[in-house]
């Protein structure tokens, strides 16, 4: 007779029970790994059953960020990061374009009464790289934009390349970088829509070889000329 205190005995499981719950369990483990976890977190899906669970997407967000971290930002140079050797420091190719000559700096102003207009230009091989800075007293219209000396087949004499454009409010200054993408004359039209004249100051630096202005149809071709 026992009393109301007394401990139950306790059953222990067989090794057969053992194993066969450890069976079920690896079981059950590998089909919740083929059907959710490879579809949502490897985009993988071997049984086709994330994709009626709409599980495919859920990779994709990893994904995307694995490639955003081992993208590198390239620029108009491309840059090309390269591993140093063991203590030195790594090397970036592709920051820069090595020019034969020397670059030249240029200054001017431009005068344009109502109505008129102009082009400076500048020719640069393909890759040269020039700053450059113009202010005007007044809003001016005006194009950035290139010829290439060798024109795309079946090109009229006329073809140009634009880059920037602003032929409606207009602005008083711009300022930038520019990279030739082809070789050829590269430049500004400016036009003077305003009621009054126009003065407009241009500074570039860079590597061209000489500078051409286009003005009421006479084409000129200039030196660089540094008037501080």
């Amino acid at each position: 007779m026992t009393n109301g205190n007394s401990v139950p005995p306790i059953e222990v499981p067989s090794k057969q029970r053992i194993l066969k719950a450890t069976v079920l369990a690896a079981v059950i483990a590998l089909i919740i790994f083929f059907t959710i976890v490879m579809p949502a977190e490897l985009g993988k899906d071997p049984l086709h059953t994330g994709a009626a669970l709409g599980l495919m997407n859920l990779s994709k967000p990893v994904a995307a960020a694995q490639t955003a971290a081992t993208t590198i930002d390239a620029t108009a140079a491309a840059p090309v990061l390269v591993p140093g050797a063991a203590g030195e420091a790594p090397i970036i190719k592709g920051t820069f374009v090595a020019q034969p000559n020397g670059y030249k700096v240029d200054s001017r102003e431009l005068k344009l009464g109502i109505g008129e207009g102009m082009e400076i230009k500048y020719h640069m091989q393909k890759g040269a790289g020039m700053v450059y800075s113009w202010t005007a007293n007044r809003k001016v219209q005006y194009e950035l934009h290139g010829e290439p000396d060798v024109k795309p087949a079946g090109a009229g004499e006329d073809y140009f390349e634009s880059y920037e454009k602003d032929d409606a409010a207009g602005k008083t200054e711009s300022h930038g970088t520019f990279t030739a993408p082809s070789t050829g004359i590269q430049g500004w039209f400016w036009d003077n829509e305003s009621d009054g004249p126009v003065t407009i100051k241009l500074v570039t630096a860079g590597f061209y070889d000489y500078i051409l202005q286009n003005k009421d149809d006479v084409k000129t071709k200039l030196q660089p000329s540094d008037a501080k």
